[in-house]
């Protein structure tokens, strides 16, 4: 996999080489350079995470949908976070003195918003509509905004620990595929949902205390169509759709999901009636 921290680094470079050239004409370059350093940042940090959401989610590689991604999974992936060590007295109990490793900035959800579209606007021409009355851009105020952004970026990059993604895990083998199943479980969080990343079978955890966790699986019951036929079947959720269907284990049928209009007539003189299409 790509080294993104790396490509982070060069990227803030090329950044900080391009403004201190003093030619307005790079400036666009150091924009360009810039909002390449908040991607890799955010694609670094979604690496910690790749085993904890759908490779579909992961490959979006947009900084705000990967970042709104991880704070479903973790909501502190984008705080900072300071890593200490302490020896116990005993297992389970308080060390008395705690040495600190390091620290750690993370890329903040509030720094992806306020930069990385800003950015991208100093990267496109205006359209005939923006560029109706709009003033021209001033490179005074883009080269201090650029100067701005890389100071921000430069203190994630500073930071003396990073990516920590310590947690609450709980596991189980997915009831559908038997694939293992891990998802985390925040502090203070009643329920999170789960998804399968094999087969797609979904699941709510519900928290129980005492470090137990209950496995809902997101399934209907639902009863074959069969005339006479009482038998019912268990279904995950997200395989009710157009299309899918189920073998009926007590008569053999077939039951096939489908879409279907209910119509009714409308009340004479209803005022609300709608018109009809051709």
């Amino acid at each position: 996999m790509k080294n993104y921290r790396s490509a982070a680094r060069n990227s803030l470079r090329l950044a900080k080489a391009e403004l201190s050239n003093g030619d307005d004409q790079r400036l666009k370059y150091a924009a360009l350079e810039l909002r390449m350093t908040i991607e890799s940042l955010a694609y670094d940090r979604a690496a910690s995470y790749k085993d904890e959401f759908p490779p579909s989610e992961y490959e979006t590689w947009q900084p705000k949908k990967v970042m709104q991604v991880l704070l479903d999974v973790d909501p502190h992936a984008a705080s900072d976070s300071t890593l200490r060590i302490g020896l116990e007295p005993s297992p389970g109990v308080a060390p008395e003195v705690m040495h600190d490793v390091g620290h750690e900035t993370a890329l903040s959800m509030a720094v992806i918003k306020k930069y990385y579209d800003a950015l991208g606007s100093y990267l496109h021409v205006p359209t005939l509509k923006q560029a109706r009355g709009v003033k021209p851009q001033d490179p005074a105020k883009l080269r201090m905004k650029c100067g701005e952004i890389a100071g921000a970026l430069e203190l994630v990059l500073a930071s003396s620990v990073y990516n920590i993604t310590l947690g609450s895990f709980a596991t189980i083998e997915c009831f559908n595929c038997e694939k293992p199943l891990r998802r985390r479980f925040p502090f203070g969080k009643e329920s999170v949902r789960a998804e399968c990343m094999e087969c797609h079978a979904g699941y709510t955890l519900i928290g129980l205390g005492n470090n137990q966790v209950e496995w809902k699986p997101h399934q209907r019951k639902l009863k074959c169509g069969g005339d006479n036929c009482l038998t019912e079947a268990l279904i995950w959720e997200h395989e009710i759709r157009a299309g899918e269907y189920w073998i009926c284990t007590g008569c053999g049928g077939r039951n096939q999901f489908g879409l279907c209009v209910g119509y009714s007539p409308a009340p004479m003189n209803d005022p609300d009636t709608k018109a009809s299409f051709d």
